[in-house]
């Protein structure tokens, strides 16, 4: 049901065109949805299925935007007329962060630029959101997961029916046996660690599409951390893959209400970059999506360290004008700072690393 003092009347805009920040050929499409009068309001990420397209989440998005979201109903990269590639967790997350901005820009009458967004992910989904609290730590306010993949070798290991092997085969390596680092690139229990946000898990426990191990993975994870942030988890017992969405679309829609404030990066720690790390003040990428690597952070010293053992290179990108960015001394040999630009904001410096692990310094 709407909450109180919010329209019933929703504004809906169908095939929304943004562009992907990472490929500016790349046409990417959305849908829309948001109460009509009273915004604008809180952008919600919603994530289809992993065989799926926008299409399928068309009414639970009405349902959702119903309680006081702007409802950005996304599909992902090769799915239906979307153009490029899919890559399971890989660009495509980084997707969702375009489309936020493309949404605040162009629709600011409905979706709030002060005000942080939440993400909805089920199955496919929910894997996706998974992911996204990790590589883009400080995006979100909350997210809700239900029924999500969070390692994909094992749900790869797992599916010997071979419905989803194939995707993984094209959209992420052949095997996991022989590509273990571009799987775990692709998981969210690889980054879980990075994750800053409240988050509510939702899980049947008798579900034959995606295995209950996978949520009790994350768990696992969670309780690894000396003080986590909030993370509930609910398992529903004998239910499949389809949570209903009566009663409990209505319970997410509550959770991520509740969680409204935004999140910061500490200045000073440690996180795994999965292919890429994405912040509000700086971001990390490798030179391949599948690659696992690290960043030790100390903005206030303003020193980055540097270490993924299968790269070849690394870019940088921190936020606002920068000087004289350089490797501290002793650099490997085999670590080189081949550039240092300005680009809309950023300042974008390439290192070369070659496997080796170097520390890098500016001033501002």
């Amino acid at each position: 049901m709407p909450s109180r003092g919010i329209t019933k009347e929703l504004a809906e805009h169908l095939w929304v065109p943004f562009i992907s920040s990472e490929q500016p050929l790349l046409t990417l499409f959305m849908d829309l949805f948001a109460p009509a009068h009273g915004g604008p309001w809180p952008p919600l990420l919603l994530f289809h299925g992993w065989h799926q397209d926008l299409t399928s989440q068309r009414e639970r998005g009405r349902i959702l935007a119903r309680h006081g979201f702007c409802v950005l109903n996304l599909n992902l990269r090769g799915r239906a007329c979307t153009v490029g590639l899919p890559d399971a967790n890989g660009w495509e997350i980084r997707d969702a962060v375009d489309a936020v901005q493309a949404a605040r820009r162009d629709f600011p009458q409905l979706c709030a630029e002060h005000l942080p967004p939440r993400a909805f992910g089920a199955s496919g989904g929910g894997g996706n959101v998974y992911a996204l609290v990790g590589k883009c730590p400080d995006l979100l306010s909350a997210a809700v997961v239900w029924c999500g993949i969070s390692d994909y070798a094992r749900w790869f290991e797992w599916n010997e029916a071979g419905q989803y092997r194939d995707e993984m085969q094209r959209w992420i390596a052949p095997h996991p046996r022989d590509f273990p680092e571009a799987y775990m690139a692709r998981s969210g229990v690889a980054v879980a660690s990075n994750r800053l946000c409240p988050l509510l898990a939702v899980h049947g426990s008798d579900d034959d599409c995606v295995p209950v191990d996978q949520a009790r993975i994350y768990v696992a994870a969670q309780k690894t951390r000396k003080v986590p942030p909030l993370f509930q988890y609910v398992e529903l017992p004998s239910m499949g893959h389809q949570v209903p969405d009566e009663p409990y679309l209505a319970q997410a829609a509550a959770f991520l209400l509740r969680h409204g404030r935004p999140v910061y990066v500490e200045p000073r720690g440690r996180y795994i970059v999965a292919g890429f790390l994405k912040t509000h003040y700086f971001e990390v990428r490798w030179d391949h999506v599948g690659l696992m690597g690290h960043v030790d952070l100390d903005l206030r010293r303003r020193r980055l360290f540097l270490h993924c053992p299968s790269g070849s290179a690394a870019q940088v990108r921190l936020a606002g004008s920068v000087k004289t960015p350089a490797l501290v001394p002793p650099a490997p040999r085999e670590c080189k700072l081949l550039s240092a630009r300005r680009d809309a904001g950023w300042t974008v410096i390439d290192v070369q690393t070659n496997g080796q692990a170097c520390r890098l310094q500016w001033k501002i």
